[in-house]
């Protein structure tokens, strides 16, 4: 019996899903499109290592991007919406518990909360950087 090498979408799909990473990315941009530096202020990522894994993400179809500017702002596809949404489903209970996903959502509400009048992403480094030493400090302090 002679075995077939599945789909490549569906290879792709589940090995985008099966680093940390990749799930905590999922997991923040399936709120709602975000922008490089948010991302990596909110999942404390690098921009080298987080550009890594978007680009398998956006291999895999799950998520798509566009530029604004100097900004890279990311999104699921639909594609990354039925996926992540089934995924998440399962795994309701590590979503509600897991102490990092926990604290990269509350890190990314206090992210959010810089974005200007028009629910962008700051524009300037001073926004940015305010941003994350403010919630580098808080995480210090005992904050989520």
């Amino acid at each position: 019996m002679r075995l077939t090498m599945p789909a490549k979408p569906l290879v792709r799909a589940a090995a985008a899903l099966a680093d940390g990473n990749r799930v905590r990315i999922l997991r923040a941009i399936s709120g709602s499109e975000l922008c490089v530096c948010e991302l990596c202020d909110a999942l404390g990522l690098t921009q080298s290592t987080l550009s890594t894994h978007l680009r398998v993400l956006r291999d895999a179809g799950l998520s798509a991007s566009r530029k604004e500017g100097k900004w890279s702002y990311h999104r699921l596809t639909p594609l990354g919406q039925s996926v992540t949404e089934a995924f998440f489903g399962v795994f309701l209970s590590v979503l509600a518990t897991d102490a990092r996903l926990r604290r990269d959502q509350a890190r990314l509400g206090r992210r959010l909360a810089l974005r200007d009048e028009a629910d962008q992403c700051c524009v300037g480094s001073q926004c940015r950087s305010m941003g994350s030493r403010s919630m580098a400090s808080q995480d210090r302090k005992g904050g989520a």
